[in-house]
């Protein structure tokens, strides 16, 4: 996987799903690491507050707090001066602060890495809650401000999506390499960095940049404040007996990781072995965690087994301590359980106390802290603590100290119910665990197949609609505050028939997407002999989507802006991208590894990947990849701004994937970088003519705009391939595009006829999976 064309830009990669090969070594090495917090720029200013005890918090300057209960949050203080040098001036306002910390932080881990660049890195992988929120609600405010098109609207739509803002830090360091990106609430970060162990432990990779960050933003502000989650008086105490809530902050953090073999190559300085990794989901509610903290608790336990650790020889816990009622007692708990006889000599302490809770950033933010806690032989202090909660049975650090170390963990729990820990090692310690030998998978399977669309809720309608060939009715989507004065067609998806969807409580306040994503993983697991996910064993969820749940978004901003003092607390959990995934996970009993993936059309390609990834490591039995989206009125205005001819769509589409043999067979990923239409035009040439003969069916990414589609028309011109072209059908589905098309050629597979889905991306890549009927039985 690593690019030996020229620097920064990496070959194409065309990769058979056959069995991968670890290294005789399959260690984990952190070689550099980067930090941006309320706290500083950089990690000797971290430390040298954290060493002070000082707290960070002070009114809040980005955004009007006047009319909430909370009004203070732990700022960051960026550099006045310009950080994106290949970025035009008149440009620099679209880099998101968010993205400006992400920068900061990717400087400071390449240099103490002794690269100048990301030559040689192979994927970043990401984590984010909010992404480039205030370029979102920027858009809102503009859009609602006027019924006429506002100068400006195009660029701040396109910037933000979290993955263009990925696209500015790739084009300063003139990289062209993947980017994956997570967003799995406040457990994001840590998730990224667990995922870029996984890779870089099978093989997949040899050097990854991974982390997470998010920036203050008004929504999620209000958001917290109407949860009455926030501490009134602005301090968080967690693990104080008379604590009230926690306090918002905003940061990024960046580790690079490296195999063995990699570091040793450029003789790098390992700062520490990245040893143990979990994730696990707590099914309890989409914002409380299970008081007994049982999901925490496996999370811990599977870091160390991982680790070849056993509680007692961890030195310190970064827990994810909040400072909310509901999570330290849950953690309290969950340590105890873990920790067992060594509880009460096990250092923990919660460094939100200082910055605050950096959403998305947190879980890196908090890893590199560990990382510098391990390497410097200190312990950072849980401030404000004025009498510990009687749950507390460890060795609660009130003040900063200094400790030798040997390994560290640190907890990431986030809403949704995502858990996650990670376990860092002196990189001078001996091999604890055995080198991952990934079970070899022959191939890989599509078990069963679910879809919702604008043609109805099942896959059968999907494919009558599309094999017919005629545009579906359009309807204009009208405002739901104000007026505009243009038409703004959408195709959207039907009301269900009563069956189609269960009656429980969850649901009835369930964003459409969330029973979009559903709707289709149900029909995928009843087509595999496994309905509603009984006897399928241990079930792992992968959920992608562009824009996520933009309706409840939407209308709570509204709130937001019009009463601030109302704004829903029912609606603000129903906002965050990995909704639908804890709604799905929830009714299925997925308790093991789930997570939400942001990205493009071709995000469910991302989807597949980590499945696969899953699979090989043996954490579930089967796997559901599934990609969603839904409209509403701005996103449909977005859609316009872009081109003017397009119809925005919705839906969702689901595979469960399979070692087990039955179905049609995934045989071959291709991810081809491009820059600019003649090369498009002519990688897409190549693959057709590479596919010829191999393929009898080819499911495209076309939206009947010749414009936006002529490479595409021209490069496939003359070829026999029964053409299925979905988008022209449904319309423009965005997130759910790929998984619509993916769906449809696995379908074509399993009726006996090789297929392809070649599905459009816009990260400057030709994307596409093939697929072959399953070999029969013997």
């Amino acid at each position: 996987m690593r690019p030996d064309c020229k620097p920064g830009y990496p070959r194409a990669r065309s990769r058979r799903f056959l069995p991968v090969s670890t290294f005789p070594d399959s260690r984990v090495f952190v070689t550099g690491a980067g930090i941006v917090s309320p706290l500083g720029l950089d990690a000797r200013a971290n430390e040298a507050s954290l060493r002070a005890e000082r707290q960070a918090f002070r009114p809040v300057s980005l955004f009007d707090v006047s009319r909430r209960v909370a009004r203070t949050a732990a700022e960051v203080d960026l550099p006045g001066e310009r950080l994106f040098a290949q970025l035009p001036l008149r440009r620099q306002h679209l880099a998101d602060r968010g993205t400006c910390m992400l920068l900061l932080a990717l400087r400071e881990t390449l240099a103490t890495a002794g690269l100048g660049g990301l030559a040689g890195v192979d994927v970043m992988v990401i984590g984010t809650s909010a992404g480039a929120m205030p370029l979102g609600q920027d858009y809102f405010r503009e859009a609602r401000r006027s019924p006429r098109r506002v100068p400006g609207q195009v660029t701040r739509v396109q910037f933000y999506q979290p993955w263009r803002q990925m696209r500015l830090i790739a084009e300063e360091y003139d990289w062209r390499g993947p980017v994956r990106l997570v967003s799995n609430a406040c457990a994001s970060g840590a998730n990224a960095i667990g995922e870029a162990m996984a890779m870089i432990r099978s093989g997949r990779a040899r050097r990854v940049v991974a982390g997470g960050y998010d920036a203050l933003a008004e929504l999620v502000f209000a958001g917290f404040d109407s949860l009455r989650a926030l501490a009134p008086d602005g301090v968080p105490r967690p693990f104080d007996a008379t604590r009230d809530g926690l306090a918002l902050g905003e940061g990024a953090a960046l580790v690079l990781l490296e195999s063995a073999e990699a570091a040793a190559e450029r003789g790098a300085v390992a700062l520490a072995e990245a040893a143990g990794y979990a994730t696990t989901t707590d099914l309890h509610h989409l914002t409380q965690p299970d008081p007994q903290g049982r999901a925490a608790l496996r999370s811990m336990s599977g870091a160390c087994a991982m680790a070849g650790l056993s509680p007692a020889e961890i030195g310190y816990v970064n827990s994810h301590g909040t400072g909310t009622p509901h999570n330290d007692v849950a953690e309290a708990m969950a340590i105890q359980g873990w920790a067992g006889e060594a509880t009460a000599r096990l250092a923990v302490s919660s460094t939100k106390s200082a910055m605050g809770h950096l959403l998305g950033g947190a879980g890196a933010v908090e890893a590199v802290i560990s990382l510098l806690a391990l390497r410097g032989g200190w312990l950072p202090a849980s401030l404000n603590v004025r009498e510990p909660d009687p749950a507390v049975s460890f060795d609660l650090v009130r003040h900063f100290r200094e400790a030798p170390l040997r390994a560290v963990l640190t907890n990431s729990f986030g809403f949704g119910g995502t858990n996650a820990s990670l376990v860092f090692r002196a990189a001078d310690e001996a091999p604890r665990a055995a080198s991952l030998a990934p079970a070899a998978l022959p191939v890989l399977h599509v078990a069963g197949l679910g879809a919702v669309s604008p043609a109805g809720w099942n896959l059968a309608e999907l494919e009558g609609a599309v094999r017919a060939g005629r545009p579906l009715l359009s309807q204009d989507c009208p405002r739901t505050i104000g007026s505009r004065e243009e038409v703004c067609p959408v195709r959207r998806v039907p009301l269900p028939a009563p069956e189609r969807l269960p009656r429980v409580p969850r649901l009835r306040r369930a964003s459409p997407i969330s029973r979009f994503a559903l709707a289709a993983a149900l029909e995928a697991l009843e087509q595999a002999g496994f309905p509603s996910g009984n006897g399928a064993g241990r079930l792992g969820l992968v959920v992608g989507m562009f824009n996520g749940c933009v309706q409840f978004s939407g209308r709570f901003y509204q709130e937001v802006l019009d009463t601030p003092e109302l704004a829903s607390p029912l609606l603000f959990p129903e906002t965050v991208f990995n909704a639908p995934a804890s709604h799905v996970a929830a009714q299925l009993g997925a308790d093991g590894p789930v997570t939400t993936l942001l990205g493009d059309a071709s995000v469910i390609l991302d989807a597949v990947e980590m499945a696969r990834l899953w699979l090989e490591q043996g954490i579930v039995d089967r796997c559901l990849v599934l990609a969603a989206e839904e409209c509403d009125w701005l996103g449909a205005e977005a859609l316009r701004y872009h081109h003017r001819g397009l119809v925005a769509g919705e839906g969702a589409a689901a595979l469960l994937l399979s070692a087990d043999g039955g179905g049609p067979v995934l045989a071959e990923a291709v991810e081809q970088p491009v820059r600019g239409p003649s090369e498009r035009t002519r990688a897409l040439a190549a693959l057709a003519q590479a596919w010829r003969g191999q393929v009898t069916t080819l499911v495209g990414g076309r939206n009947g705009q010749p414009s936006l589609e002529a490479d595409e028309v021209a490069a496939l011109a003359g070829l026999a391939f029964d053409s299925l072209q979905p988008a022209t059908v449904l319309g423009e589905c965005l997130g759910a595009a790929g998984a619509l098309q993916l769906v449809l050629a696995a379908s074509a597979a399993a009726d006996g006829r090789a297929s392809v889905a070649l599905i459009s991306s816009a990260r400057e890549a030709v994307r596409g999976l093939r697929l072959v009927p399953a070999a029969p039985a013997s």
